[in-house]
């Protein structure tokens, strides 16, 4: 979004951290989307700071960068304004797809391409403009805070080292294991002692496998030393309307084993029960208690 000069150059002055700055951006820039126009004036940057100072007035925070700056003998100023400009030109994301360091470790639990899946969301979010859906949803008085962003949390296995069962999304790898017909069991015992989920037991000779039971991480397979386990089909599983914090829940799971353009629709399902249910500033844990699970399977749009 274009912003006028007079509201650059008192943006840039503001006497406040990045972060902080960041959140003005945003607010301003939503406050023009909302009177219908496509650059940010005075008017709008004023209305922003409002909410931004809360109590704390700016003279007061004048004040203070002034004593910093007596004290340590260095003009905070420029550095102040020289972030500001540099937050006018880079977009502020109102979400974030957090990833397990599975592939950089080149961790042996890893089911999925992290990266891959993490930018097809990235860019799938962009196209939705998940940016504008956020910030529209706050009242012009509130300010957009940490916590306030859409988040998605992929684990590369069942291990969930991101906590995707506590986000907006949750994904983590999976494989489903299965029996190798034409492979002899030796009775080792090790795939029983592999199973965290005591899903599997030896009759007759084989394995045999308690799905009700299964994780579905592979562990079994790995541990399998005549490959008499093998994996039938990996993929993803997805919850949604997790919260994380101090009143964290888990979400509900909407698919245990599926693929990849299923993740993507339920990606953009979300962003448009958010955009179209949402009552103010709602997170989706809050939306579903509300409305039910239903509507993000009725937005889905998968092509088969």
């Amino acid at each position: 979004m274009e912003w006028d000069k007079d509201a650059v150059a008192i943006f840039i002055k503001m006497p406040v951290i990045r972060s902080v700055k960041e959140s003005t951006k945003v607010l301003a820039e939503a406050l023009a989307r909302k009177s219908g126009s496509e650059r940010v004036t005075v008017k709008e940057l004023e209305a922003a700071k409002k909410v931004t100072y809360g109590r704390v007035s700016e003279k007061t925070r004048q004040l203070d960068i002034d004593k910093r700056i007596s004290r340590c003998g260095v003009d905070l100023r420029q550095r102040l304004e020289k972030e500001g400009l540099d937050v006018l030109a880079k977009d502020k994301n109102l979400f974030r797809v957090d990833i397990c360091q599975g592939q950089s470790a080149k961790c042996v639990n890893l089911l999925i391409d992290l990266d891959e899946v993490k930018k097809e969301i990235e860019q799938k979010l962009l196209e939705l403009n998940v940016n504008e859906i956020v910030a529209n949803l706050h009242r012009d008085d509130e300010s957009i805070l940490a916590h306030h962003p859409l988040v998605v949390s992929i684990s590369g296995c069942p291990g969930s080292c991101t906590g995707p069962e506590t986000r907006t999304i949750g994904i983590h790898g999976v494989s489903k294991p299965g029996v190798v017909p034409e492979v002899s069991c030796s009775e080792c015992y090790s795939c029983i002692n592999a199973c965290f989920g005591s899903a599997i037991n030896i009759q007759n000779g084989t394995p045999k496998i308690n799905y009700s039971r299964c994780d579905h991480c592979e562990l079994c397979v790995m541990a399998c030393p005549t490959g008499k386990l093998g994996s039938e089909k990996r993929g993803y599983r997805i919850m949604v309307g997790g919260r994380f914090g101090r009143f964290h829940d888990f979400g509900t799971q909407l698919f245990r084993l599926t693929d990849k353009k299923t993740v993507i629709a339920v990606v953009e399902a979300v962003v448009k029960t958010i955009a179209e249910e949402a009552i103010g500033y709602e997170d989706l844990y809050t939306i579903i208690k509300r409305i039910g699970i239903g509507p993000i399977f009725q937005r889905m749009c998968i092509e088969r």
